[in-house]
């Protein structure tokens, strides 16, 4: 009997500790968020990609692991770790966008 129940708590357990967890999401706005000041708007769209991208990175890659510095790594070798760690970390089209452009404009040139 005792077996039993210790069996039960502890596959109770694992499908606790397995289950996905949740990101909690912004439902709306209070404030706009500051805009970066450029003349260049291609410029404005890759200082916003980057900024956003570090932001992404840091909370979604550092969950599992410790983070590598940006430039530890040369922009080829950034694209072959990213295509096999961005399904594994669940990122949507627009969190890859962000991290690719994060990543590559901070690495080895």
């Amino acid at each position: 009997m005792k077996k039993t129940i210790v069996l039960i708590i502890l596959i109770g357990s694992v499908i606790i500790s397995c289950s996905k967890k949740s990101i909690p999401v912004i439902t709306e706005r209070k404030t706009e968020p500051a805009k970066p000041v450029t003349t260049n708007p291609a410029l404005s769209t890759i200082i916003a990609d980057t900024a956003m991208g570090k932001i992404v990175f840091t909370n979604r890659c550092g969950r599992c692991h410790e983070l590598p510095s940006p430039d530890q790594f040369t922009a080829k070798r950034w694209e072959g770790i990213l295509s096999y760690m961005m399904p594994k970390a669940r990122l949507t089209q627009e969190q890859e966008v962000h991290v690719t452009a994060y990543v590559k404009a901070n690495a080895i040139k």
